[in-house]
């Protein structure tokens, strides 16, 4: 459905006057009427049409106010118009780009304005099922997410980016009226805030969707994939909260929404519990707007049709009421002074929070210091109770080691007794002496390095001792520095709540104690700044006994290693030793054999000599066998003495094996003792027997052959066995020299160990030595404190003594201000009982008179004020309330009198003169601004006297030019009374010369002056119908217009109107006149008298014309009576065109009835007349210029000065 012309008219109307440059909200029935205008376009083209040829780049109002009703329209407007503005978009941008250089409010605001909504029509683009309103029924978002989790993450990025350009632009709107004081009850204030409305309303509906959709993502995704979801909406949510909160404390919108409240906390997401407990905010917009306090039209007629057409631009009735609403309250003026102290003190109110905020943002930061120390120092402690940890396990250890070393110690001393046993043996079977001497040096060798490595091995433990120590003394030193940084951080906290206390009582002092606080700010700062310093060096300290302990953990960590090779190496020698001691245990059993067979041998010999006792020989080779056996043994018992001997050292640990070997030694020689002494006596019964022995003699020869040929072959066995155990001693002596090796590469590493603690007791004494340096900083950095807190004390108290000498002051100028608004109140409220005497010279008069005394007493209060050293404030603070009252009043009356001004040129020349008077009052002003120039103030004043005693002058000469506007209204009821009792009179004189036709004349004649006289009736009715209408419509106009004025002011205002209406009046009465006497003289002498008839006629029809415009001039376009008038004006214009003609087919009729009869004349007669009719011509076409000159004259003179009677 296209729009009809009308209707883009009424819309374009509507349109232009929403998008004015005034800077107020836009109203409501323009928005409605562009609403409504969509639906009816079936989308937003005609909109469009109309909106990009408003001046949106050339004005910032213009361009604010567009963007606040393209919101409202895509909002409330046909569901087509964000399809139909996504083309739209480039201009938004580049019109957000202009302004967004502009500083002063609006620029920064247009553009995040044009950026948010873009981003609104790129959101309804991606999602089309969503409308311009936001507003979603039940199930609608399951169905915008088709059960599909990646729509709804997709969907809340895009809410979550629609919330980011909501919040924006409420914070610039916010920080531009507090930027520029802007009040929100004031029309600027209001322009700027209303856009919210629609942002709150959006907002509402955004945040309920995030919410249920954020529920549904927790719902099907992991936790943590969210993390970064729930973090943007946490801070949407504060942001979001705040921003109601901002709305909800300003009385702008009270009656205009009602804003939503949010909760304390955000909802919990990863409950689901939480969304059975969620309630949606509610935003509740009221049934009418009360920024339109207009009756709203019906719809077909929501255009303000008083609005004027192009070619005749008028204002509509609403903005005179306006205008002279605002004429007749002109002298209740906002006192200059009272504002500027109200900015002053906003001012120092916005840098109070600013400091605050800035304290505020100081003691964070100081505690994510303190916090940050804290869970260091944490770190540092669990650190150094793991190095503990580590160094009592690394102790452990190495007690161990040295047990296991010392039994290793043990285990290689028992080992040589066994080898000397080993080599004992083989001395029994005439084995090598020397191998045993060369094993005795090598194991006193070894015994001598394992004395040394048990020296160097207590040496490392004494190290590792102080090493421990060491650590102890550094987790003290530490603990002490950290109990040192608790009392630093403590008075850091002290100070910054002195600071805190400091800015809240700073709250109602001046800019000289902003200035202090400022100045303590630095001083907190540079505090701060060395705090830090401290800390950096802290920290590095920290570091480099991490660094240290670290170098230690590594060395602790080689000695592992090596304590791990050692631990191999013992596992080698273990294994060694028991290969030994199995060999030990062969060696023994093959020595307890031998014993066994030397046993059987000596008890067979014993046998044998006791069967050959009888044989001399047989005895004495036995008696020399057992001396031999007894030599032997006597020899082993020496060996085994020195055997012994050599042991004793050797075998301290091994005493009771030693002395179960020495028992079983004594037993073995017991043994051989009664053996010896069985042999005797043995040798006695062989005596006593050696006869029965004889017999057996050969028996026993053979035997002994074979005992021979078996110890030879006993003797061969035992000689291999020798030989074996010196390649096994051999073997040993090698395995000794690489234990020699490896004690050697021990012995340097403990000597590198031994470096190494060294060097970290050096390291230690270096941290002691800056830890005393850190003790002495912190003594410095407590004396500065000391002395900072002084100072602070001072400046508490000197901001005490300020605050209550400034609470003193200000309450003084506060009482002045009350009073002196209060005299100027009662002064306008008196002002307005009298409403005609604004705007006079006699007004001005007595204005000026009081001002030049205010003037001459504010000079002299100024100087008293200075002499006093600004002390007398109130005094200085009156005179400027009044006087600034009383200039404003005398420049409103003087401009009002200017105005209305029935001379133009003496009007001009006074609003030149006031604007030069304005000039100095602001000038006045700004030289009162700076007190210490007392010279520039009287100049001022003396200069403001002058001019405003010229103006004076010139507006008194100005009253005395009297142009006869005081008696306008009089005039205009007279006038229009004249032209009224005219009309009547013609009429009447119409009818009286009709009757007196029709009694004398008869023929052509009656008939011709009956239809002049008729058509004459005629157009006279239909005149005084016009002056009827116009009578209406001026009432109409008048009652409209004055207000609370009367009739009298209201001509008396308007006096060019006026002065025209009387014109019009007059022009009408004497066309009645004029027409009158035509007629007369038409009906009087016939023919020659029509011309007269129709020029009264349409004289007559162009006075009439003039009074319609006239009237017409302030008429309401949709008055009825203005309707009325215009037809009136028509039928008058048809009965004039009826009394031309008329009279014109009359004087035909007239001519054709007096024609001459050409035949009855002689040719001398005949040309003759022709001659005549020629000489007429001539002179009728001479007489006809002239008249036309005559009347040019006549017209310009009267349009230069109107006629008088």
């Amino acid at each position: 459905m296209s729009l009809t012309d009308k209707e883009y008219y009424n819309l374009s109307i509507s349109i232009s006057k929403a998008l004015n440059n005034v800077e107020m909200p836009i109203k409501g029935k323009h928005v409605r009427a562009a609403i409504i205008g969509t639906f009816h376009s079936n989308g937003g083209h005609a909109f469009w049409a109309i909106a990009i040829r408003q001046p949106i780049q050339d004005n910032r109002i213009v361009a604010w106010k567009f963007c606040h009703l393209l919101h409202k329209i895509l909002r409330e407007g046909h569901p087509l118009c964000c399809q139909h503005s996504m083309r739209h978009r480039g201009m938004l941008l580049e019109a957000g780009k202009l302004w967004g250089h502009l500083n002063d409010g609006y620029g920064i605001c247009i553009k995040h304005y044009t950026k948010l909504l873009v981003t609104k029509l790129e959101f309804h683009d991606r999602n089309p099922r969503i409308p311009g309103s936001l507003s979603l029924r039940q199930g609608d978002l399951e169905k915008i997410g088709e059960g599909d989790i990646n729509i709804y993450f997709q969907l809340a990025v895009e809410i979550f980016d629609y919330l980011d350009d909501i919040v924006a632009l409420q914070a610039t709107i916010f920080n531009s009226i507090t930027t520029f004081c802007v009040s929100s009850m004031t029309s600027p204030g209001q322009c700027r805030l209303a856009p919210l409305i629609p942002c709150i309303q959006d907002s509402n509906p955004l945040y309920d969707m995030l919410v249920r959709v954020m529920f549904k993502l927790h719902a099907n995704l992991p936790s943590d994939l969210l993390t970064g979801h729930r973090q943007r909406f946490n801070t949407l949510f504060h942001q979001l909260r705040q921003f109601y909160g901002q709305s909800r404390a300003l009385q702008y919108f009270v009656n205009l929404i009602t804003v939503p409240k949010l909760p304390e906390a955000p909802p919990n997401f990863q409950q689901q519990s939480d969304l059975g407990n969620y309630q949606a905010p509610v935003v509740v917009m009221p049934d009418s707007d009360p920024t339109d306090n207009e009756p709203e039209p019906v719809v077909s007629n929501l255009i303000d049709t008083a609005e004027a057409a192009p070619p005749i631009p008028e204002l509509p009735p609403q903005h005179n009421h306006q205008h002279d609403h605002h004429q007749q309250s002109s002298p209740v003026v906002p006192i200059a002074q009272v504002i500027e102290l109200e900015r002053l003190i906003q001012e120092r109110d916005e840098l109070v929070r600013h400091l605050q905020t800035e304290t505020q943002r100081l003691s964070n930061h100081v505690k994510a210091i303190t916090m940050e120390q804290r869970d260091v120092q944490s770190r540092m402690e669990e650190q150094l109770a793991a190095l503990r940890a580590q160094l009592a396990q690394r102790h452990d250890e190495l007690t161990n080691l040295r047990f296991q070393k010392e039994e290793l110690e043990l285990r290689a001393q028992t080992a040589p007794t066994l080898e000397q046993r080993a080599q004992a043996e083989e001395e029994r079977a005439k084995a090598s002496e020397e191998k045993f001497q060369k094993l005795k040096t090598m194991y006193t060798q070894i015994r001598d390095e394992h004395v040394n490595l048990l020296r160097q091995h207590g040496e490392i433990s004494k190290q590792l001792a102080t090493s421990t120590e060491a650590a102890t003394e550094a987790s003290r030193a530490k603990a002490e520095l950290q109990h040192q940084l608790e009392e630093l951080q403590q008075k850091q906290a002290l100070v910054q709540n002195a600071l805190q206390q400091s800015s809240n009582e700073a709250r109602h002092e001046q800019e000289a104690i902003s200035e202090q606080l400022q100045t303590m700010t630095q001083k907190c700062e540079s505090l701060q700044s060395r705090y830090d310093e401290m800390e950096a060096t802290r920290l590095a300290e920290i570091a480099e006994l991490r660094v240290g302990m670290e170098r230690l953990e590594t060395e602790i960590q080689t000695f592992q290693q090596d304590r791990e090779t050692l631990s191999t190496e013992k596992g080698s020698l273990e294994e060694r030793l028991v290969e030994i001691q199995g060999e030990k245990d062969e060696l023994a059993l093959k020595y307890q054999e031998c014993m066994s067979k030397i046993q059987a041998l000596e008890l067979k010999t014993e046998h044998y000599a006791k069967e050959e006792a009888s044989l001399q020989q047989s005895v004495s080779a036995t008696t020399q066998r057992t001396e031999e056996l007894s030599e032997q043994i006597e020899h082993l018992r020496m060996e085994k003495c020195a055997l012994e001997q050599k042991c004793s050292d050797l075998e301290a640990a091994k005493e009771a094996q030693e002395e179960e070997f020495r028992r079983n030694q004594e037993a073995e020689l017991l043994r051989f003792d009664s053996m010896k002494t069985e042999l005797s006596e043995q040798l006695t019964v062989l005596e006593t027997t050696k006869d029965a022995v004889t017999e057996e003699r050969q028996k026993t020869l053979e035997q002994l052959l074979l005992l021979q040929t078996e110890a030879s072959q006993k003797q061969t066995d035992f000689e291999s066995l020798v030989t074996d155990l010196k390649s096994v001693i051999e073997q040993k002596d090698h395995e000794l020299e690489e234990l020699n090796i490896k004690h050697r590469e021990l012995e340097e590493k403990y000597q590198s160990l031994d470096a190494n603690m060294e060097r970290s007791v050096a390291e230690k004494e270096a941290i002691e030595s800056d830890l005393q340096d850190l003790l002495h900083q912190q003594e410095e950095t407590e004396r500065r404190l000391k002395s900072t807190q002084m100072k602070i004390g001072e400046l508490e108290t000197a901001l005490i003594d300020t605050r209550i000498s400034g609470d003193t002051a200000l309450r003084t100028l506060l009482e002045a201000c009350i009073k002196s608004s209060e005299k100027l109140t009662v002064r306008a409220i008196g002002e307005n009982e009298m409403p005609g005497a604004g705007g006079t010279p006699t007004y001005f008069l007595m204005i000026a008179e009081e001002l030049q005394e205010v003037l001459t007493k504010l000079k002299m209060v100024h100087e008293n004020y200075l002499k006093d050293n600004s002390t007398n404030v109130e005094s200085l603070a009156r005179k400027v309330i009044i006087g600034a009252h009383l200039l404003a009043s005398a420049h409103v009356q003087g401009m009002t009198i200017c105005n209305r001004s029935a001379n133009i040129e003496s009007g001009e020349r006074i609003a030149e003169e006031i604007k030069k008077l304005g000039q100095s009052i602001t000038s006045l002003f700004q030289a009162l601004q700076k007190t210490s120039e007392s010279d520039t103030v009287s100049e001022r004043v003396t200069d403001l006297k002058s001019k405003l005693e010229q103006v004076t002058t010139m507006i008194v000469d100005l009253g005395k030019q009297t142009d006869g506007t005081e008696n306008l209204g009089d005039m205009v009821e007279t006038e229009l009374s004249s032209m009224d009792k005219a009309i009547e009179e013609a009429a009447a004189q119409i009818q009286e010369m009709l009757s007196k036709s029709r009694a004398s004349d008869s023929g052509i004649k009656l008939e011709v002056n009956e239809k002049i006289l008729d058509a004459c009736t005629n157009l006279m009715q239909a005149i005084r119908i016009l002056v009827q209408k116009s009578r209406l419509l001026q009432s109409e106009v008048v009652s409209l217009g004055k207000g609370t004025a009367s009739a009298k002011e209201f001509y008396k205002r308007n006096h060019q109107w006026t002065e025209g209406l009387i014109s019009a009046a007059k022009s009408v009465a004497q066309g009645a006149n004029f027409l009158v006497t035509a007629a007369n003289k038409t009906v009087a002498g016939g023919a020659k008298h029509q011309l007269d008839l129709v020029v009264a006629a349409q004289e007559i029809a162009a006075c009439t014309a003039q009074l319609v415009v006239a009237s017409r001039v302030k008429a309401p376009r949709t008055s009825s009576n203005l309707t009325a008038l215009g037809t009136a004006s028509k039928n008058v214009t048809q009965a004039t065109g009826i009394v031309v003609a008329t009279a014109k087919d009359c004087s035909q009729r007239l001519e054709d009835s007096q024609d001459l009869d050409l035949g009855t004349l002689t040719v001398h007669q005949a040309k003759t007349k022709e001659m005549e009719i020629q000489v007429k011509v001539l002179e009728l076409e001479q007489a006809l210029q002239v008249e036309r000159m005559r009347l040019a004259s006549f017209r310009k003179k009267n349009y230069h000065q109107p006629a008088e009677e």
